[in-house]
């Protein structure tokens, strides 16, 4: 594992900690007020889904998906990783990757956050990165009620409760286990878009930082970002005799719940929600599991592909062309 040059200025990064569909986007966006470097080219939101955008570095979302398809994997994979599963020589390329885009878009900050719920899954891997270019990562973990979020997952990727609540469970713990031992605050989603200035003092105060642009600096433009209407789902009553999926989920979001309050982690609970998690997948049957990874590497082989395309000269030029279909319903 390289070392960091003696040479090579120190950096601190937010790191955004939150399932998809979680409050992750409206609480970069926050963030962004706030003068935190986000990056040159984020991805656009999307109509009804989230329009004021979802505040995510291209280039490093997807890569992100290429190292997943790399792993025989995709975003919504249910399975947790094989042992080690981050010094596959595969990823090398990758790794290189990410590290010229740090070094272009946030080698002059002194602050800045990456915000992908993939970085959740695969953490590990940006830690050493993080390492290796003498990056000291911060971690803020959104905290929103699986419930809520399956909702969410349910309208927009027609995602049935078990899944839901499966991936919910999987970014958690994994993106808490990697990240202990560095400083971490935890924030519930709701109550901060209610009270926004309070919570984003408590992450100054807890990550002990200071934001580029203070917090009663930017009360306007953050009165005026967190609107209401970011929060499109609310939590539906408990789910009544939950299965040990839904369970596991909703004992995983108990102790986050108390993190977000002024208790401490408890982190002998979460060693116990972690077991949970591994003797619930063992139980998967062989069948499953191998059914999952074929689809895996199947979608993440088309990711790649769409993201080439998508990133191409020609799928830029013929913008215009595709307006103008939209517009006129035609082919033109």
């Amino acid at each position: 594992m390289s070392q960091p040059s003696s040479s090579q200025q120190s950096t601190s990064v937010l790191v955004i900690v939150g399932m998809h569909r979680s409050g992750t986007s409206a609480s970069t966006g926050a963030l962004r007020c706030l003068g935190v470097n986000l990056g040159e080219k984020l991805y656009q939101g999307h109509q009804g889904i989230n329009d004021k955008g979802y505040f995510e570095h291209a280039g490093i979302a997807d890569t992100n998906d290429e190292v997943l398809a790399t792993l025989g994997s995709c975003w919504d994979d249910p399975l947790l990783r094989p042992e080690n599963w981050w010094m596959d020589s595969r990823l090398s390329p990758y790794e290189k990757k990410v590290k010229a885009l740090i070094n272009q878009d946030f080698s002059r900050s002194s602050l800045w956050a990456v915000k992908d719920p993939r970085v959740c899954r695969l953490l590990p891997w940006w830690m050493h990165i993080f390492s290796s270019q003498n990056i000291t990562p911060h971690f803020i973990f959104i905290v929103r009620s699986p419930e809520a979020v399956h909702r969410s997952l349910e309208k927009r990727d027609g995602f049935p409760q078990e899944k839901s609540f499966l991936l919910w469970a999987l970014h958690y713990l994994e993106a808490e286990r990697f990240s202990r031992g560095h400083p971490r605050t935890f924030l519930d989603f709701d109550r901060f878009l209610e009270a926004p200035i309070p919570s984003l003092e408590r992450v100054e105060r807890e990550l002990n930082l200071s934001f580029p642009v203070s917090v009663a600096q930017a009360k306007k433009d953050l009165e005026g970002f967190l609107s209401r209407d970011l929060r499109h789902h609310t939590a539906q009553q408990p789910v009544d005799n939950p299965g040990p999926v839904v369970k596991l989920a909703q004992d995983i979001h108990g102790e986050l719940v108390k993190a977000t309050g002024e208790q401490e982690l408890d982190l002998a609970a979460m060693e116990v929600l972690w077991e949970r998690m591994q003797r619930l997948q063992q139980g998967f049957p062989e069948f499953l599991v191998s059914h999952i990874r074929s689809s895996g590497m199947i979608r993440g082989d088309l990711q790649i592909t769409f993201n080439r395309v998508y990133r191409s000269w020609s799928w830029v030029v013929g913008k215009p062309v595709r307006w103008m279909e939209r517009c006129f319903g035609r082919d033109v």
